[in-house]
């Protein structure tokens, strides 16, 4: 199995650099460009699945992939960006801001924003169930930034300086993930337990 992780191309909200969270912003001018330069990275890979997030910027961005692959996007929820709630459409602030929300530790539950801890639990959630859906095929995840950092520390862990800005993917960026038998027994085996 190999898992590819596209972030979204970018959006007006990327370059205000303010809070999107799940605010229905589509691509710009820009955001467009790199989703077509980024789907074409894609020309000589046999795709199986592509699993997109429901809000609009990953649904374009997933667009070009699937005009590339041939693939048709699936709409998963769990693929959605974390709620940032009343900081959505807003700059940072010193009682509300990125450097705070992203602190695994204190896990804030501020400004009516999905707490870290819940956005890791959801993403993890979701991956242990793509995995054992899809486990012998080629699966492209469109999605978001704080989903993305959720996604890698997933099968990573969290960094050791706890910096998830550092593990950010830029818009249109790609990681590939390898999820091997152990962790697939794994899953299978809380599945049962459960």
């Amino acid at each position: 199995m190999k898992i590819y992780v596209i972030r979204h191309g970018q959006t007006d909200y990327n370059v205000k650099n303010v809070f999107q969270g799940r605010k229905d912003i589509p691509l710009n001018d820009m955001g467009i460009k790199q989703a077509e330069e980024t789907a074409e990275k894609f020309k000589d890979i046999n795709v199986d699945v592509i699993l997109v997030s429901p809000l609009i910027r990953a649904r374009e961005t997933a667009k070009y992939v699937s005009e590339v692959t041939g693939v048709n996007p699936i709409v998963e929820q769990g693929l959605i960006e974390r709620s940032f709630g009343d900081m959505e459409g807003h700059h940072n602030r010193e009682d509300c801001n990125i450097k705070m929300l992203l602190d695994y530790d204190k896990n804030y539950n501020i400004c009516n924003v999905e707490p870290i801890q819940s956005l890791f639990k959801r993403v993890s959630n979701c991956m242990d169930n793509i995995i054992l859906k899809y486990n012998d095929k080629k699966v492209v995840l469109v999605t978001h930034a704080g989903v993305a950092q959720a996604i890698d520390c997933y099968f990573n862990g969290l960094p050791a300086n706890k910096d998830l800005e550092s593990i950010a993917l830029k818009n249109g960026e790609i990681r590939e993930y390898n999820p091997n038998e152990k962790l697939i027994e794994k899953i299978k085996s809380q599945q049962i337990e459960r």
